[in-house]
This record gives C-alpha cells, sequence and structure tokens, in this order.
C-alpha cells in the first residue's frame, strides 16, 4: 500500500515551493477528493500570467519507487487524463532524496492508445528530474505540448463548426483542402468500425464509410481509373490522403478492453437509411407504389399501424410531396413518409461492426429471390452492337428486357429479365434475376448493357 497522507502532504508542499519559488502561481485541489489531480498550474513569463494551464496529480513516499524509477497508478483517471480539456502531468517526490520527478500523463495514455494498449501506470524515469536546475526544462517542455494539445483542439473545434458537426474529444479528425479550394474532413470515432467523410461540395451531407467501400483504381460502373469511395469520385490526390487516413486510424476502430460500452450512433443510422431509401427508389421505379399496396394490406389487419399511417397520412402537403417529388426535393415530413412506406423495420446490430452490417433494412416488399455477390459472376454483359440493340445501364434494366450475355469463352447468347431490385447484400448495387433463376446476379448500377430494341414504349 501507498505511504499515508503524511508523505503525500510533503510532496505537494514540495512541489508547490518550488513553483512558487520561480513565480508559478499554484492553486490546490480538494484533496477530500480524488479526482485525479491535485494541483492547478499557471506559468507565468516574465512576471506577467500566460494562458498555459496544466493539472498535476503529486504522489510522495517509497511505494512509488520502481528499480529504473517512478510510477503513478491511472486507476479510474485514464479518459479524463487522455481526453481532457487540460492535460496532465505526474509528479513523485522521493522522501530519501528530496528529489521531484515528473512525466507527461496524458502524451503517454495518448500514444498507448494509438498502438491499441491500455496503460495501467504512468512510467516516470529516474533523470527526469524537476528541480531548480531544470524546471525551466519542464516549463519549456510543458507549455510547448500545450500549445500543440490545445492548437490541436481549436483546429478541430473550427472544423467542426465550418461542417455542422461536433467532435468529441477522442475523436480523429483529418482535413484536406483539394486542388479546387474545396474541404475534405476524415473522422473516426474511437470503437466505430466505419469513418466519416465530410465534403464541402457535397454541402457536408456526411458519408458513413469503412475500407470495404475505397476503390483506388476504380470501380467498373463509373470511369475506369478514377477511384472511388461509395459513390464518390476522388481525384488521386483525395484517394491518397484517404487511405492514408484510412490506415493511420486504424487503431482507432480496434475496440480496446476498457473503454466504455459503444452506443448506436443515430446520426449514422438515419443518414445510412435515408442513402438507401434514395438509392432504392432510383433503382425500383416502382417500389413506392408497390409498397403502398403493401401497407394498405398490412393495416386491415394491424390497428397500431393503421394508428400511424394515419398520423403521417394526415398531412396533404407532405402526401403530395410524396408522391410527386424526387428524394432531394422532398420536405423533411415527406421524407418520413415515403421511408415509412418503403421501410419495414430497421435492425440494428453491435455499434463495432462495419456499417452495411450494422444496420440490416427490412423492405416492406422484399427482394423476390437471393443474390448472388460479384465474385460468383461466370461471363459478362455483351457490348457488341447492332442495329436491333440499344445501349442501357444496369439501373435502367426492366423486367422483359431480352439483353445479350458473353459466356467466359465469349460466345454470346440472349437472355431474359426477369426482375431487378436493390441489393441487399452489397448496399449501393444493383441485382438482375436472369431466365427464372434461383439467385440474381449482382452488378454496379452503372455498368453497361445491350438489349434488344423493344417496339413496346418503355
Amino acid at each position: 500500500m501507498p505511504d499515508a497522507r503524511g508523505p503525500s502532504r510533503a510532496a505537494v508542499n514540495a512541489l508547490r515551493t518550488l513553483l512558487e519559488r520561480h513565480d508559478h502561481i499554484v492553486q490546490e485541489v480538494d484533496g477530500q477528493n480524488d479526482f485525479g489531480e491535485d494541483q492547478h498550474l499557471t506559468f507565468t513569463e516574465d512576471g506577467q500570467v500566460t494562458g498555459d494551464v496544466v493539472k498535476i496529480q503529486v504522489k510522495g513516499g517509497r511505494s512509488w519507487r520502481r528499480a529504473d524509477g517512478y510510477f503513478v497508478p491511472v486507476g479510474e483517471h485514464g479518459r479524463t487524463w487522455a481526453d481532457g480539456n487540460v492535460p496532465v502531468v505526474c509528479v513523485v517526490h522521493d522522501p530519501d532524496t528530496g528529489s521531484l520527478h515528473w512525466a507527461n500523463a496524458t502524451q503517454q495514455l495518448l500514444a498507448a492508445r494509438r498502438n491499441g494498449e491500455v496503460l495501467k501506470t504512468i512510467t516516470i524515469r529516474s533523470d527526469q528530474k524537476l528541480g531548480d536546475d531544470s524546471i525551466a526544462d519542464f516549463v519549456a517542455e510543458v507549455r510547448h505540448y500545450l500549445s500543440r494539445y490545445r492548437g490541436n483542439r481549436i483546429i478541430q473545434a473550427q472544423l467542426g463548426e465550418m461542417a455542422g458537426v461536433e467532435f468529441g474529444a477522442s475523436n480523429i479528425v483529418q482535413h484536406h483542402v483539394n486542388a479546387h479550394g474545396e474541404d475534405l474532413i476524415f473522422w473516426q470515432r474511437r470503437g466505430e468500425e466505419f469513418a466519416t467523410l465530410l465534403h464541402s461540395d457535397l454541402d457536408w451531407q456526411p458519408e458513413h464509410i469503412g475500407p470495404e467501400h475505397f476503390h483506388p483504381h476504380g470501380r467498373p460502373d463509373l470511369l475506369s481509373s478514377a477511384p472511388v469511395v461509395a459513390n464518390t469520385m476522388l481525384s488521386r490526390a483525395e484517394a491518397q490522403w484517404l487511405a492514408a487516413c484510412f490506415d493511420a486510424a486504424r487503431w482507432a476502430r480496434e475496440p480496446v478492453a476498457d473503454d466504455p460500452p459503444l452506443r448506436t450512433n443515430i446520426g449514422a443510422r438515419d443518414n445510412y437509411v435515408a442513402r438507401r431509401v434514395e438509392h432504392h427508389l432510383w433503382v425500383e421505379s416502382d417500389s413506392l407504389t408497390r409498397s403502398i399496396q403493401q401497407l394498405r394490406t398490412e393495416t386491415a389487419t394491424d390497428h397500431d399501424l393503421a394508428a400511424i399511417s394515419t398520423e403521417l397520412e394526415s398531412d396533404a402537403e407532405a402526401c403530395a410531396e410524396a408522391l410527386s417529388k424526387p428524394w432531394r426535393e422532398m420536405s423533411a415530413k415527406a421524407r418520413r413518409l415515403v421511408t415509412f412506406y418503403l421501410v419495414k423495420e430497421v435492425r440494428a446490430g453491435s455499434p463495432a461492426l462495419p456499417i452495411d452490417k450494422q444496420f440490416r433494412i427490412v423492405w416492406r416488399c422484399p427482394r423476390p429471390t437471393g443474390e448472388y455477390g460479384f465474385d460468383a459472376r461466370i461471363g459478362r454483359p455483351s457490348t457488341q452492337m447492332s442495329s436491333h440493340r440499344e445501349s442501357v445501364l444496369a439501373f435502367g434494366l426492366e423486367p422483359g428486357d431480352r439483353i445479350y450475355w458473353l459466356s467466359r469463352y465469349g460466345n454470346e447468347r440472349g437472355r431474359e429479365v426477369s426482375a431487378v431490385w436493390d441489393s441487399e447484400d452489397t448496399p449501393g448495387a444493383v441485382c438482375v434475376l436472369f431466365d427464372q433463376l434461383t439467385l440474381g446476379d449482382t452488378f454496379w448500377p452503372g455498368e453497361s448493357f445491350v438489349r434488344k430494341v423493344s417496339t413496346k414504349p418503355r
């Protein structure tokens, strides 16, 4: 057990005497409560008070001694020491030598966190002394750290104001300005398996992404070599910056045993559902009509659902918007109504899962059948044109279309489109069922097909 109150009081007095002898201002914290801080130190310079303040945890006695120096236990103070607005320094007083030794607790905790470690103690080297001969070095080093620490917090706050969001103290926030003067912000929350990309050119709409959404060499349905994240094309410089951000924040996506449990990111959930609904409407143009018909069938026997439907549909203006306007032109009320029509349930899994696995949308009108993934595709769409053929993108295919397919050996044959739907297994993709088979093939929305020209109006 640590030495009793006498050595601790002696340690506090020794440190206070030293600091005040050099004209710095010390304010003691009530020792009746263990807040992980014993003193607040305000630095002075040339007799003038500066704005530099640091918190100090003081320990005294032989119990804090080790063979190679000294230590201070972190205890329950890890998060406040690492993420507080003011950094924390630990000081140990050795009663046998009368010497003081110090270490930057905040710096050690943050460095350990980046390596995926949880520190139990703050290590203090025996040569890290604090005395009359070394106090100038102590002041210079701590004030330099304070400047960087405070500067990072100020920059983070300014970026948050610019993007209209609020970053947490433990969040990783990186900023990039592209060649056109547009701002990009990479935002990683501790323990979440996805990050958020904020882009000024996209009106700061959050794009929740993981490494699985990043295609640095392009996607088949977009410009062949342009990097893509989710559905946003990037320049090479932006892609390199984003790749570096993902790599640097890898440690933050890994859960740490001592971290408090994650809660569902409600903002990410709502944004994810909105993006999926917009894509659903785009791929399945008749989905709203079918979903409303299905809802009418359900409300005939489910009185609670009928009551919700009646309340949402009581706003005539929102109803008119929902049935006539594109998603991006709808009011919030109209979007809520459309989401109610289309989505039966949103199931939320562990907050530590990738976003596409964390949230699972149950559509009111389920998909017609299961799906093959991209890797299961055998052959490819034909691009051979003739006077009786026309080009069409995957999301523009319709049941009854006759398309042309190349086998793995390059032989062409016709195939009939049986169904087209918004992929559930690969959000953002399109599934096409050919020839009434049991599973649909997966394509990116902009992949090109050739179909037979129809004599019937589309």
